[in-house]
Order: C-alpha cells, then structure tokens, then sequence
C-alpha cells in the first residue's frame, strides 16, 4: 500500500493507516518515499508492461500527485484473499460508483489520482509495486540489489511515520474542486476588473454583488470573459470559464500557472494538483469531511462525466 501526499496534506494519513491495520493484516514493512522522475518513469514502465493503457495524460496526473509530498510506502501480509479485501476497503475503479463506506470516499478524496492511497490489486502487482517502492533506494539512485528480506527494513513503523507526514491537527487541507475553481475564478475576477468596458462595470458589479460570498455562478464568469474580448489574455479568459472537468477540452496548466504567475496570480501546489488532475478524472464533491454541494449548473455536469477505471489505484 501506498498513503500518497494528498492524505497527509489533508491530515488524514495516521487515520487512514490506522484503519488498514486494524483490518486483519500484518505490517511487515514501511519506508518514506519522495518519488521523482526516476520513480514516476518506473511506475509507468511496470504499468505498461502489465499492457494496461495508461495514457500520457495518466502520467501527468499521477506527477501532479506525487509532486505534493512524501508518500508512506507499506508491506503488508494477510490471508489469501487481502488484495480482494483492500480493493474492496479502499474503493477501486471510478469513485463515483464507489462504496460511501470506502476509505477513500469517507477521508475525503478528490478524484481517482487524487484517491489519498493506492493499494496492490493482485499478488503481480504487489510484487511489482514492492521492486518500486522498497526494492529501489530512490534517494541513492544507482545500481541496488533487491533485498532478501523485507524484515531489513527497519522503521518506526507506519503509525509514526504518518504521524510524522501528516498536516498538524486542524490545519489539514480542507479544500475540494468547488472550493479551489471558485477561488481561482475570484482572483481572475479581481485582477480582471479593471480591463472590463466602463459601461459594463455597473451592471456586472450588481450581479456580483447579488453573489455575496457564494460561488461564482457560470453566467456571471461567461459574462465577464465575454466582455472581457481584445481586452485580456486569452488564456485568462479561458480560465475564467473553464470547467476543469472532462467534459471540456484541458488547458495546459503548466503554461497557465507561468501566465498567471506572470500577472502576479499566485495558486497553490494543492490547487494546481486539483485543478490538473480533474481535467481527465472527475471530481467527486467534497469540501473536507462534509460532502460539498455542487451549484445546480455544476450539478449536471459532474454527474455526467464518465471515469475509466485507474490503472494506478
């Protein structure tokens, strides 16, 4: 098993783990990993050996995720049946139609990359997943010879190792996709306002300010892009109405965060990881431990975005 950095991020990797523990298996082993480009590249060189298409915009996505931290690598041992037990227990393939009562679904994750925790699915893959997570020393790249043992990895153990990475009590990430698009159509608005055509300024005004502090609504970022023609840089304009979901078409984020970061607009690692990896996998709605309410023109459309199964799950 693997907690990946959106757990801890979100203060919920001790929890997570505890749970796994608590359901009949044996820690055997436990180690802290910062995977980089060597290890992504191994990642997707097992996957494709195993011939499970993992597109290229799979691999941006998991380099998003991994790009946010130290991740918990865990060897665990079970009955013969674990690897049906775990997929089961942390909720597997498209999160829409996972189980409520999955780990997964219950700690908050934001979509299929973003699942806070991969699990091995079968004895192949597990053997594949220990050669990349235990076998390698990632941190000493170089030739390295795969240990006899597992016991020679000694450790704290995974209970204090997740304590370790885990985000101080009450200041873990809170924020689900709502949150953090709606976050980035208020910093466009902001910094965009002074572009809009003065006899539009009034009447745009009001509406926002019929908005409140509520989330942005379609009509009103269609309204200001719109208005905001020859007058502001296109990719902001296509910011500010982008979905981020699958069924548009997806910017190119690495381009968008240098133009914004041009314009003074700072996102953050937790966002840009958000936004990046729900172009290609939908969002669940979530904003922290409640379940978030997507806004009646968001609804439908989360809804009907389709999810394939994670190849890396």
């Amino acid at each position: 098993m693997v907690v990946s950095p959106d757990s801890f991020i979100r203060g919920v990797g001790r929890r997570i783990v505890d749970e796994v523990l608590a359901s009949g298996c044996e820690e055997v082993a436990a180690r802290v990993v910062q995977p980089g480009s060597l290890l992504l590249d191994a990642i997707y060189d097992d996957l494709s050996r195993k011939r499970i298409y993992f597109g290229t915009y799979r691999y941006r996505a998991i380099d998003a995720l991994y790009g946010l931290g130290p991740s918990l690598a865990i060897l665990l041992r079970g009955s013969p049946g674990i690897h049906r037990h775990f997929t089961e227990l942390k909720g597997s393939g498209p999160l829409e139609k996972a189980s409520p009562t999955s780990l997964r679904l219950r700690f908050g994750a934001v979509n299929t990359i973003l699942g806070l925790l991969h699990v091995s699915d079968s004895p192949e893959e597990a053997e594949l997943d220990w050669k990349t997570f235990f076998a390698r020393d990632w941190n000493n790249p170089g030739p390295s010879e795969v240990p006899d043992s597992p016991v020679r990895l000694g450790t704290p153990g995974a209970r204090v190792l997740a304590g370790l990475l885990d985000s101080p009590p009450g200041s873990g990430e809170s924020r689900g996709f709502l949150q953090v698009r709606d976050q980035l159509r208020r910093s466009l608005v902001a910094y965009l306002w002074e572009l809009l055509p003065q006899e539009e300024t009034a009447s745009l005004a009001r509406h926002l300010a019929a908005l409140d502090r509520a989330p942005l609504s379609g009509e009103f970022v269609a309204r200001m892009a719109k208005n905001l023609d020859g007058a502001a840089d296109l990719l902001l304009r296509r910011a500010l109405t982008a979905s981020f979901t699958p069924d548009e078409p997806p910017l190119d984020t690495r381009r968008l965060w240098r133009t914004l970061e041009g314009h003074g607009i700072t996102v953050d690692p937790w966002a840009r990881a958000v936004l990046t990896t729900c172009q290609y996998f939908p969002p669940l709605a979530h904003d922290g431990n409640p379940r978030e309410s997507a806004s009646p023109a968001d609804a439908p459309r989360l809804a009907r975005s389709g999810a394939e199964s994670a190849a890396h799950g």
